[in-house]
This record gives structure tokens, C-alpha cells and sequence, in this order.
């Protein structure tokens, strides 16, 4: 190997590494998702929201209502459906629905989607959760829904269970 690749070889290396550093002490600073109608404005969920199976409904002033679900039984590293429906007129505001998945007290890593759109209206969007060696794990479901209103945080709390 002559002297310039080995240079080669040492630069490529080192930004390399640097980039990975970055990469794992600061995600957020690298993945920008500051939508273009301005900061994501944080809407309270219900109290009473049965995420897994049947869903629960979400109210967005100025928005309107979108059906939020994903199946009753989660497993971690299988894939599983979570999938958002708007509501009449709200249909028509939406330009782009995510979901972030954060594990309650433990770094989890970056678990993020973006819904697609299909046809019929509805967004979805196949996703794996991580797994945790607990056999319990408490969620929260980032849903940011980005409309022509605004854009909108909803976090959606919910928990897996590994030991059934």
C-alpha cells in the first residue's frame, strides 16, 4: 500500500468515526423534523385511550378527529401494523403523518415512520418494535400529524408484554 492510500485509508477512517460518534450521541441534531408550517404544537391525549386493538379518537381543534390503532397483541421484533384514519374533513387538511416509538426510561434508539397514505384516506405504515429483556415495557407513540392548520404532537402511551 503506498503512502497516499494509507492517508486515504486514515482520513476515511477517522470521518468515519466521527460521523458515528455523532450519529449515536445526537440523532435529533442529525434527523431535522421541524415541519414548514412552523414547531409542532403538543395536543393532550385522552385519558381513556385504548391504543392497542380497537383504537382511540383523537380531536385536533381547527383539525378535526383521526381513529388511532394497532393490534392488540404487540410483539417485539415482528412486524405489526400502526395505522391512523381521519375523520370526514379532516381528511383533507393532512400532509404527512409520523409515528417516533420511545421506550418509557430506556433508550430504545431511533423507531421512526412515516405513515403512507393509501386510497382510501387512511394512513399506516408496517413498524417493529425493539425488544427489551423485561417482560413488561411501557411505550409512548409519537404521533406528530402535520396539516395545513399546523402540525401536531400527540403522545400515546401503551405497554408490551412479553411474559403471555
Amino acid at each position: 500500500m503506498s503512502m497516499k492510500q494509507a492517508k486515504w485509508m486514515v482520513a476515511t477512517l477517522l470521518i468515519l468515526g466521527v460521523l458515528t460518534y455523532l450519529w449515536g450521541r445526537a440523532p435529533d441534531k442529525l434527523i431535522i423534523d421541524t415541519p414548514a408550517t412552523g414547531p409542532l404544537t403538543q395536543v393532550p391525549a385522552p385519558t381513556d385511550c385504548p391504543l392497542k386493538g380497537e383504537g382511540c379518537e383523537i380531536a385536533i381543534d381547527g383539525v378535526g378527529s383521526f381513529l388511532v390503532s394497532m393490534p392488540e397483541t404487540v410483539v417485539p421484533l415482528e412486524k405489526m401494523v400502526f395505522r391512523v384514519v381521519p375523520r370526514g374533513e379532516a381528511a383533507k387538511a393532512i400532509g404527512q403523518i409520523r409515528v417516533d416509538f420511545e421506550m418509557i426510561g430506556m433508550d430504545m434508539g431511533i423507531n421512526a415512520y412515516r405513515l403512507d397514505r393509501l386510497a382510501d384516506g387512511t394512513y399506516r405504515e408496517e413498524v417493529i418494535l425493539p425488544v427489551c429483556t423485561t417482560d413488561r415495557s411501557d411505550w409512548r407513540a409519537n404521533l406528530s400529524i402535520h396539516s395545513t392548520a399546523g402540525a401536531y404532537l400527540v403522545r400515546l402511551p401503551f405497554s408490551v408484554d412479553r411474559s403471555r
